[in-house]
């Protein structure tokens, strides 16, 4: 469409502009909720092992008292402790109590990335009284 001085008008052109930017806009909102996410499921995957290896370290009898402390770490943990989560207990009855967790956070990208997996390892010492 052309204006009154024959010059082609400007009617249409802010729509490429205006679609690319929300592209980028969307694209930025997916990653940056992604990271939350991410840092969440750290970060209760952190405070559930702390837990289940100090509730093992300080059990009068630590052996029997694994199952019983995973039980409730994966309950703490939710939907995302029941399927996505290992838990590696190190050698108990020493003087310190290991415990490794591997957990798969959820992802909301389509691809499967290196960061979408945590690991956190817990050494509690023990103590006990004299």
């Amino acid at each position: 469409m052309q204006g009154p001085e024959g010059r082609r008008g400007s009617a249409g052109t802010g729509l490429i502009d205006t679609t690319v930017g929300f592209l980028i806009f969307l694209t930025l909102l997916l990653f940056s909720a992604q990271l939350i996410i991410r840092l969440y499921a750290s970060s209760a995957l952190s405070s559930a092992a702390s837990h289940a290896a100090e509730e093992v370290a300080y059990a009068p009898d630590p052996p029997a008292e694994v199952p019983i402390a995973e039980s409730e770490a994966r309950h703490q943990l939710g939907s995302f402790g029941g399927s996505r989560t290992t838990f590696d207990w190190g050698p108990i009855g020493g003087n310190y109590v290991v415990l490794k967790v591997t957990g798969h956070a959820p992802s909301l990208v389509p691809f499967d990335s290196g960061w979408v997996t945590v690991t956190r390892t817990v050494t509690v010492r023990v103590e006990r009284f004299r």
